[in-house]
C-alpha cells in the first residue's frame, strides 16, 4: 500500500487574498525577522480575520530544534486555531514541528514517518498554512522538517505524514524582489528534489508525474527567472511545489545525505549545498546501470538526448546562474579536509541516504566529497 500525500494549493498573483475565506479567532504568523521589515507580515495581515494574530520572527536560517521548540511554547501560549508558516523552508519548517509540539512533549527526532502521533494525544488543533516566499524547498508540500542540531553540527529530519501543511498558498508576488543569488540556489534546491525523487527507490506513478513536470519546467525556466523575468518566476514557483508533492512522496538521495551533512558543518544555505553536489552524484549514478536507465528516461523526457547530457545541462545552468560547480569555491582546503573525516560520518548516517537507487559506502561518500572539491569527474 502506498501513500500519496499533498496539501491542498491555491495559487495566482492574488493567491493570498483567500485568507478572507479562514475562520479562526487565534492566529501565529512563524516567519523571520528579514521578511517582516519587507512588510510581507503585514501583506498577511490585512487579509485575516481574526482577533488576536501573534508574530514569531525569529526563525534562523538552517534552523535549530530550540528555535522550534520556542516557536511551539507561544503557539500554545496564544492557543492557535491557525498557524501560518510564511517565509522560505526554514520557516515552515518550524510552523510544520511547531503545530506538533504545541500538543505534545516529544523529542523531535522521535517524529518519524512510522510515529502515531494521534495515539500521543495529538488532535492537530491549529489549522496549518504554508505561504512559500522562495521557489526551491518545497516544504510547504512535505511531510519533513529539517532541523539543526547545533551541539553536534547536524541536521534531523523528523519527519510524519501529519506534519504537511493543510493549504499552500503560492502568491507570486512574494518572489518577485527575490534576490537573483536566492532565486539560483532555491531553483537548484528544488531541481535536486525532482530528479533525486524521480530516481529512488519508493518512486511511483503519482510521484513521477509531479516530479518529471518539475524538472521540465525548471530546466527551462531557472536561467530566466535568475535574469528576473516574471513569467518565468511564476513557473519556477510552481515547479518547486511540484517537486515537493513528488519528493515528498518518493524520498531523495545521496545529494542529500552529502549536503545535509556538508551544510551543518559549514553553515551553507541549503540550495548551494545541494547543487553543488547534484552534478557529481549524477556521474556517481550514471555509472550504475540501472540507475543510469532511469536517469538516461528522465533527460530525454526533458528534452536531452541521454544521462550524460543531464549533467551537462546542469553544469550550465550553475555557470549562467553563478552558482559554484565544485566546493572549493565554498570553503578552503585545510578547513574542508580536516573536517571530512566529521562530515562523512554524518553523512553516511543521513536518512536520505537510504533511499538512493544506488547507495554508497563510507569510502565512496568520502570519495564524492573529494570529487566534488576539486571538480572531477566522478569515475566511480
Amino acid at each position: 500500500m502506498w501513500w500519496f500525500v499533498v496539501p491542498k494549493a491555491v495559487f495566482g498573483d492574488d493567491a493570498v487574498q483567500h485568507l478572507q475565506n479562514e475562520r479562526a479567532e487565534r492566529v501565529l504568523i512563524v516567519t523571520d525577522k528579514s521578511l517582516k521589515e519587507l512588510g510581507y507580515v503585514d501583506e498577511v495581515k490585512k487579509h485575516i480575520k481574526a482577533e488576536k494574530i501573534e508574530v514569531f520572527d525569529d526563525v534562523e536560517p538552517e534552523p535549530s530544534i530550540e528555535t522550534a521548540v520556542r516557536c511551539a511554547k507561544v503557539a500554545r501560549d496564544v492557543d492557535a486555531q491557525l498557524i501560518i508558516a510564511l517565509g522560505g523552508g526554514s520557516v515552515m519548517d518550524v510552523g510544520k514541528m511547531a503545530r506538533i509540539l504545541m500538543e505534545l512533549d516529544i523529542d523531535p527526532e522521535l517524529v518519524t514517518p512510522f510515529t502515531d502521533l494521534y495515539e500521543l494525544g495529538f488532535k492537530k488543533k491549529a489549522k496549518l498554512i504554508a505561504i512559500p516566499t522562495t521557489s526551491g524547498t518545497g516544504a510547504d508540500a512535505t511531510w519533513a522538517m529539517v532541523l539543526t542540531d547545533t551541539k553536534e553540527k547536524r541536521k534531523v529530519l523528523p519527519a510524519n505524514r501529519e506534519a504537511i501543511p493543510d493549504l499552500t498558498i503560492l502568491d507570486y508576488r512574494f518572489v518577485e524582489k527575490m534576490p537573483a543569488k536566492l532565486v539560483a540556489g532555491t531553483g537548484m534546491d528544488a531541481l535536486t528534489h525532482a530528479i533525486e525523487g524521480a530516481v529512488a527507490p519508493w518512486k511511483n506513478d503519482f510521484s513521477d508525474a509531479m516530479c518529471e513536470k518539475a524538472i521540465e519546467i525548471i530546466l527551462e525556466n531557472l536561467e530566466k527567472s535568475y535574469k528576473g523575468d516574471v513569467e518565468a518566476r511564476a513557473k519556477m514557483h510552481h515547479a518547486a511545489t511540484m517537486a515537493g508533492m513528488g519528493f515528498g512522496n518518493s524520498q531523495v538521495g545521496v545529494v542529500h545525505s552529502l549536503g545535509h551533512a556538508f551544510g551543518a558543518y559549514f553553515k551553507v544555505h541549503h540550495g548551494i549545498c545541494v547543487g553543488v553536489f547534484l552534478p557529481y552524484v549524477l556521474q556517481y549514478y550514471i555509472n550504475d546501470e540501472g540507475s543510469k536507465k532511469l536517469l538516461d528516461y528522465l533527460a530525454v523526457k526533458a528534452g536531452l538526448k541521454d544521462a550524460e547530457s543531464l549533467v551537462d545541462r546542469i553544469f550550465e545552468i550553475m555557470k549562467n546562474t553563478d552558482l559554484p560547480t565544485k566546493v572549493s569555491e565554498i570553503v578552503g582546503e585545510k578547513e574542508y579536509f580536516d573536517a571530512l573525516e566529521e562530515v562523512v560520518n554524518h553523512a553516511i548516517n543521513d536518512a536520505c541516504i537510504i533511499t538512493s537507487p544506488r547507495c554508497p559506502g563510507t569510502e565512496e561518500v568520502r570519495k564524492l566529497y573529494e570529487y566534488a572539491f576539486y571538480g572531477k569527474k566522478v569515475d566511480f
